[in-house]
Order: C-alpha cells, then structure tokens, then sequence
C-alpha cells in the first residue's frame, strides 16, 4: 500500500511538474493547439475521402487488412491476386504488427487513418523542443556569463522556435502523405525527430529506441535509421573532444564552446538558466556503467550496424523469398522504377558509378529541381544551413530523386514523408547557427561594462550608452526578421501548394448519399465471410481475413461466398465485363440479397436471381413533369476531382410519349472551342447505359446517365439536345477549378463579363470595323487572355461581330501570324462550340458572339512573339473586306487582335506527369 501510495504521488509530482512547465510556454502551448486543429482537419479529411469512395484496394484495402490480421495473429497476412499472401512480398513493415492492437480498441479503418494523422502532429513536439536546444547551444560564451541577458533572448528564440514548429505543420508534403490513404513511412516521421532530439539531449537509451523503432517502419526506411545510429555516434564523439567526460554531467551540446568558469555560483545558475528553456532534467554522466561520450557512440554504433542489417536482410533477403510467389521473381519489384538507370540493385549502383553524366541529367530535370526546392522552401531555406543533417537522408533522397516513377519525387504522395523531418531538423540547426553568427557580429564588438571605461564626461557616458542600447535593440528586430521570414515562405508555400483549408489545393472530397448508403451493405455481410468486392468498397471490407478484388476470389483456393459491388464508382474493369460478370454469377449459384443505388450485394446459393428494381436508382430518378417531345436533356452537372482533373459528367434526360431508342438516342457530345469531340456516349459508355439501357426506358421517367471519369482539355461543352447547342460549358482554371459557365453565353451581350469566373487571366483586345456593300459596317471587338502561352498550348480567342446582317460569301479567317507567315488559323464562319446562322442572329440580336480555339504548334520556339489577326474573305474569290478607320478610310484589311507571347512549357505537374491526358488542362 504504501508502495502505491508512493508511486501515485511520484506520477501526481511529475505530473504537475509538466503542466506547470507546459503552461510556462505559451508558444509551447500554442503549438500543441495548432497540432490538435491539425489532428481535427486532417483527420476529417482523410475520413471523408474514405467515406466518400475515394480510397481503394491499392493501398488502403490490402494494407488495412494485413494490420487487421495480424492484430488476429496472422502477421502480415493479406488476399493479393487471388489467393492468401503475405505484405512481406512487397515490403517489410513490422511497424504494421506493432499498431495492429489498435484494432483491439475500435474495429475500423479510420483508425489507422487518424493514427496516421495523429503520428505526423506529434512530431511538432520533438521538433520544437530540439529547436530550443540548439538555440540554447549556439549563445555566445559571452552572452552566457551575463544572466540578465538570458531571459530575454530565450524570449526570443521561443518565438523562432514556433515557426520552425509551424512550418512542419503546414508543409504541403506531409499534408499530402496522410490524404493519400494510408502507409507506413508517414509513422516514420516522429520516430525520427524523436531520435535527433534525443542524440541532442544525450538521452541514449531514448536515441535507442527511437532508432530502432523508424528502422521497423519500412525497409528504406532502415536505412534512414542506420544514418540516425551514425549522427548519435558522431555527436558522441564531437562533444566529448569539446568537454571531457568528466565535466560533472553537464550536457556537452550545452557546454559547447563556453569558457570553464572558476565560480561554482555561476556555472550553478548558468545550468539553471539553460534548463528553463529545454525544460528537460541535466542528463546523468554515466549510463550503464559506461561514460556519457562512450555509451553514446556505443548506443550509435550499435543501432546503426543493427539497422544496416535489418535493411539488407529486408531488402535482399526476406522480400525477394516472398515476392517469387506472387510475382514470379525472386527480388523487389519496386528496383524497376529506375528506368535508364537499371532494374535491379546492381545495375542501378554500376549505373551511378560509370554513368555520372546520365545520373546528373536525371537528377537536373526541371520536376525533380522543383521537387528539391519545394522541401526547402517549406522551412525557409534555413535547412541550407544545417547541410550535414541532409547528408544523413541522401539514401532515400536520391531514391526520389532519381526515380523513373513521378509519384516518388513530386511530394504529393507519402514517399516525402521521411524526408521532411530531415529538412525540419536542418532548419532547426541552421536558423540558430544564423542567429549565432548576426548576434556575434553585433553584439561582440564593444563592452557593455562602463567600469572599464577611464573617466569620461557625462556626455562620453551618454554616447557609450545609446551606442550599446542601440546594439542590444537590434536583437528583438533581428528575432522579428527572422520570424517574419520564416512565417513569410511557410505561409505562401501553403497558400500555393497545401492541402487545407484556406490553401489553392484544398480539395475535401464530397460525402453522397450515394457513400453513405454503403454502411447498410457492409453490415449485412458476417464478420468471416470470404468476400469479393469492387477496387472502392475493398477497403470498407477489409477486416477480414478473406478479402479480394472482384473480380478476383470467384475461382481462389479460399472461394469468396459473397460479392459486393458498386458499379457507380471505381472498379478497374470496363461497365460492360462488370455486367457480363454478374450476369454469369446469377446464371449459376449466386444470387441476390440486397441492391440499392448502384450496390449489389450478391451470396453464393441466395434463392433470388434477378436484380431487383430498387438497384436502378443510381440512374432512374423520381418521375418529372409531363413532357410533350420524346426525349429532353434537363441538365448536364459535373463532379470533378481537381487533384487528377478527373471530372464525371452527368447527363438527366426525361422521357416522353413516343420515344423510340432508335430514333431518339440520348446524346452527350463533348467538344471543345475548335469543334474537335472529345467523347461521345458511344466512345465511353456509362454504366447506366450498360445496365439500364434505352431499349428498357419507359415514358414518364427520369433518367440520369454519368458517364466513367474523363481527362477533358481545358475547355468544352456538352451538346446533348436535338439542337446542337451547347447544354453546358466547362472550363479548368488556376489551381485545377472546374468552373461551369452559363449555357446560354453564346447570347451574352458584355462578353468579357461573362466569361470572367472562367478567365486565366486578364483579357486584352482591340475593336475595328469592316466595310461593306452600302456604306454599311460590320464591327468586330476580340478578346485574347494576357498569359503566356508554350508549344503545345492552345490559345481561346472570343470574337463579338455587331452590324444589322452578315455580309454574304464572307467568312472570318484567324491567324496566327509570325512576321508575314502564318502558323497557325482558323477560318470558317462564326462558331459557339458548333456552327451556326450568323445572319439569323445577327438580325435577331444585333450582334454574334464567336468562340475559336487554335494550337501553338509543337515545334515552336520558345521567347517567340506571334499576333492574332483577323479578317473577312470571300473563300471562293479570295476578296476581302476593307477595315476602315472612324472616318470610314480604308487602314487595311485584317485587325490585329493582339499578340500571342510563346514560352518555355511549364514544369509538368504531378497528374500530367502520372496521367498525361490530363497535361491539355493544366495551367499556366
């Protein structure tokens, strides 16, 4: 009893002995709150992608299944092509067993989703607290035996510290590793500030675990830790030759380059001082029986030989045991990412070896420098100044940075994830080590001590004390410089790249009835049922120990005995082999037990065979209002999801008395400025069109078809009615936004003011009039965006004819015009996405909007400046109008527009670079 009771009052001790040092710090205090809103928004995030379909079996399904497993005691295990396997045929993660007890305490997949989240935030802690330190090390000997200067500079490094702190937070790759479903390297990230802030404190038993735990995370991730092993045992090594051993346990890293003083009460209060700012107790001189410089470079020297192992045995040894299986090869798949470089370990080391010039070049492409420069502008670029830390990291960085694989070295999937603790703990030496050296500068070129200055007047007395007040107040502006730097780029950085809120890339993805309605499914299915499912409900699925991708599981060794599918979202198959599949299941022994709005839930040996209607709503709507043609178009909408500009397009048409499909097909063009079809519904059918084709449309219905995901150009319409005139226009603006325009901007009278959600940028044009038969005119106004454009590119030109009727035999021509010669043009009557009557609705309106849409040639040369010109001509004569000035006097025969500035093309981004239908959308 009295044993508890003393243990209870040491915990209460320590306890309040931390809240009270927790709440000394404010900024301490505010970063832990901003990593609370940090866990909160980015857990909501990640929840609402899984929630809104957007993970998948690859990652989150099979990787969420082997932690399940092995949190039933099957280590590792997971359904992968068909049969049971085991993750270790891809990567060799223990990390996954460790976290799997968290199935123990809530059954579902957002729990990992949150402890992702959760490690990435915590990692701000370490940070900081490693910041502190290494300002605290890095005062001035000087500064050190002046205790009324301590307090106020430690004022002032707090400060700095937070925004190092806040950085991290904000750096758009780990924003970006823990929305990208789930994987182990982002568990990595506290384990390895952990362990820098450890070998700082000269904590070994802590550099220890930390250490080996980063090194069970992922098999490269070993080799990371190996380097962590060699930083402890270096800095071992380097603060004994600075303080002896027996320096009566003051922290070397503290004692470094301060002058031994001969007064016990100083050096007592200076220890005192220094602790207040790391708030961490005065490390023990002897760990183990051995002394604090050799039970360091012991402890590093150990970890990272055991963690060099580890990363050849896992490497070399146990996945390519495993991976002959499953991919009839006997080593890591993951070596053939490397292209011109090799496809195995050997090949890639001779590569970098004999082939320094090939190495250089890859390394030098434009994605991989923005990629380098995106890590160190996330923390200001003070991590330049801690060089040496980002040496330790070249392993894995160079393995980003020299994949043929783009996701590894644009930042924007989890594979950057351990990299930025590396760059966070740079800045963390490098913006003290700058501090030091501007402190130095000023502060050490003149004595504050006026006791060593001879007799002097007053007024020598008051210069000397301006002059020294002078230089001590620059120390608060250098602080506020700093901060304000540091604040500055991490900011902008996140406004520009981040993925939450407030950010250019924020992108929740949206939660649908549709999603929700899954959970009803997902319960119907017994806990240890073999079941197959569709690549998107796969990991809503996956606690269990029989899981596979449909259509894989029918045939396995472990049969699946149900089925659950989704046809409306992702399923890696064409809609029409989906259907044949299910079509031959329910000719067997499967039959149906529930369908719902695009679900099927289907069983082994269910008595029903059929599909019952109630599976039809994801495309039969409520009835509308009575309709007197046979088929209409109500409306087109579009869900796009910037991230990829991958948009789906949804059509609703209602049906009416008469409809035959073989007279009134449903249409869906999509075309674009240049008349060109992108897709029709007959180029790409959706699934309603498989599933519930016209031929089973009945009067009185609603129906509503979304076609598979589309790559589009960065702008179209969609003509769906029997007129041919465009139901809906889109266009893709800065930051990847889908904006809809209004149907009708073809009738626009001010049409830049129309056109302005959509614009790229400002527009810039010129008016004019040409002269007709009569001494009548027909004025021309035309608009071009003043951006820059590349090879490749394509240029919009809006054009706006005014006059009572259009000339006859005329028509415009558009050229692109280089000195005298053309290269590029667009002739043809006046145009809206399609053709139509410029005389009709020119007498109709008094004025034609024309929208065209030409090509930079690929070819061209970059810094060139080319003019739009635009004319009238008669096409079989030659002629053309005259343009004439207020006066009516001829000034020539075609108006120059504006010009057409031709650049080098942007740095593909990461869709384009994954996805290349997707580069004709991106931005400038």
């Amino acid at each position: 009893m009295a044993s508890a009771r003393s243990a209870a009052s040491y915990l209460s001790t320590r306890l309040h002995a931390y809240l009270r040092a927790l709440f000394d710090d404010p900024w301490r205090l505010a970063l832990i709150t901003l990593a609370l809103l940090y866990v909160v928004i980015f857990t909501q995030m990640a929840w609402a992608t899984h929630a809104g379909m957007r993970t998948h079996k690859a990652d989150l399904g099979q990787i969420d299944q082997a932690i399940w497993n092995s949190s039933r005691g099957r280590l590792l295990a997971q359904t992968d092509n068909g049969f049971e396997a085991t993750r270790l045929t891809d990567h060799v993660e223990p990390i996954l067993v460790l976290i799997s007890p968290i199935y123990w305490l809530w059954d579902d997949v957002r729990a990992v989703l949150l402890l992702q989240v959760v490690a990435v935030a915590i990692g701000v802690l370490p940070l900081y607290a490693l910041a502190m330190r290494q300002f605290e090390t890095f005062l001035s000997a000087r500064e050190r035996t002046h205790v009324w200067l301590l307090e106020p500079l430690y004022q002032l490094a707090r400060p700095l510290a937070f925004a190092l702190g806040l950085a991290y937070l904000l750096a758009p790759q780990l924003q970006s590793a823990v929305l990208t479903e789930f994987h182990a390297a982002p568990l990595a990230v506290p384990m390895i500030l952990w362990a820098f802030w450890a070998v700082s404190a000269r904590r070994w038993g802590q550099v220890g675990v930390a250490v080996l735990l980063a090194a069970l995370v992922k098999e490269e991730i070993a080799l990371l830790a190996a380097g962590l092993g060699v930083w402890g045992m270096w800095r071992a090594w380097w603060d004994g030759r600075v303080v002896p051993n027996g320096a009566n346990g003051v922290d070397a890293g503290k004692a470094a380059g301060v002058r031994r003083s001969t007064q016990q009460s100083k050096r007592k209060t200076r220890r005192e001082k220094n602790r207040r700012l790391s708030r961490a107790p005065a490390p023990r001189a002897r760990w183990y029986g051995l002394n604090a410089t050799r039970a360091g470079f012991v402890m590093g020297a150990g970890t990272a030989l055991l963690a060099l192992g580890w990363f050849l045995a896992a490497t070399f040894v146990i996945v390519p045991a495993h991976a002959a299986d499953l991919y009839g090869a006997a080593e890591s798949t993951y070596f053939q990412r490397y292209g011109a470089l090799g496809d195995s370990s050997a090949s890639i080391l001779r590569s970098m070896v004999t082939q320094p010039g090939l190495v250089w070049q890859i390394a030098t492409e434009a994605p991989r420098l923005a990629y380098l420069v995106g890590l160190f502008v996330a923390f200001a670029w003070f991590s330049l100044l801690g060089a040496e830390i980002l040496l330790l990291a070249l392993p894995v960085l160079l393995a980003n940075q020299l994949s043929a694989y783009p996701a590894q070295y644009y930042g924007e999937f989890h594979y950057s994830a351990p990299l930025v603790p590396y760059f966070a703990v740079a800045a963390a030496y490098g913006l003290p080590r700058l501090w030091r050296w501007v402190n130095r500068s000023i502060m050490d070129q003149a004595s504050p001590a006026f006791q060593h200055l001879p007799a002097a007047g007053t007024g020598t007395m008051a210069l000397v004390s301006m002059v020294q007040n002078a230089r001590t107040a620059l120390r608060p502006i250098l602080a506020t410089l700093l901060l304000v730097w540091t604040l500055g780029w991490s900011v902008a950085n996140y406004l520009e790249h981040g993925r939450g809120p407030l950010a250019a890339r924020y992108d929740p993805t949206p939660v649908t009835a549709h999603g929700r309605l899954l959970d009803e499914f997902v319960a119907q299915l017994p806990p240890d049922a073999a079941v197959t499912a569709t690549a998107a409900v796969h990991p809503h699925v996956s606690h269990r120990r029989y899981v596979y991708q449909f259509p894989m599981g029918l045939d396995a060794p472990v049969p699946a005995d149900w089925a659950l599918l989704d046809v409306t979202t992702n399923t890696d198959m064409a809609p029409g082999d989906l259907k044949n599949t299910v079509d031959e299941m329910l000719s067997g022994d499967w039959g149906v037990v529930d369908a719902a709005d695009g679900f099927l839930l289907l069983r082994k040996g269910a008595p029903a065979h059929s599909i019952p209607d109630d599976f039809y709503g994801f495309t039969r709507r409520a009835p509308g209002r009575p309709l007197p043609t046979p088929l209409a178009t109500d409306d087109v909408a579009a869900v796009d999801w910037p991230r990829w500009r991958e948009t789906r397009l949804s059509a609703t048409y209602r049906i009416g008395a008469g409809f035959d499909p073989r007279v009134h097909a449903p249409q869906l063009e999509v075309v674009t400025p240049a008349l060109e079809t992108v897709s029709t519904l007959d180029s790409t059918t959706p699934p309603a069109l498989v599933w519930y084709p016209p031929d089973r449309w009945q009067e009185g219905e609603t129906i509503r078809v979304t076609t598979l995901p589309l790559y589009l150009p960065r702008t179209v319409a969609v003509l769906s009615g029997a007129a041919g005139a465009p139901t809906a226009i889109f266009r893709r603006t800065q930051h990847d936004r889908l904006v809809q325009l209004p149907a009708a901007l073809a009738e626009a009278a001010d049409l830049p003011a129309a056109l302005q959600p959509a614009l790229l940028a400002p527009l810039q044009g010129t008016a004019g009039r040409f002269a007709l038969t009569g001494g009548e005119t027909l004025a021309v106004q035309g608009w071009l965006e003043s951006r820059r454009s590349w090879p490749g590119d394509t240029v919009d030109l809006w054009l706006q004819w005014r006059g009572a009727a259009w000339p006859a035999n005329f028509v415009p021509f558009v050229h692109l015009r280089e000195d005298d010669a053309n290269v590029a043009q667009m002739d043809g009557p006046p145009r809206f996405f399609t053709l139509y009557d410029a005389n009709t609705v020119l007498a109709a309106a008094g004025y034609a909007n024309d929208w065209r849409q030409f090509a930079i040639p690929a070819d061209a040369r970059a810094g060139a400046t080319w003019s739009v010109v635009v004319g009238l001509y008669d096409p079989a004569t030659g002629q053309r109008l005259s343009l004439v000035d207020a006066q009516g006097q001829p000034v020539g025969d075609e108006l120059v527009i504006g010009p057409v500035r031709v650049a080098a093309p942007p740095v593909p981004d990461q869709a384009c670079a994954l996805i290349p239908a997707t580069c004709a959308a991106q931005a400038p």
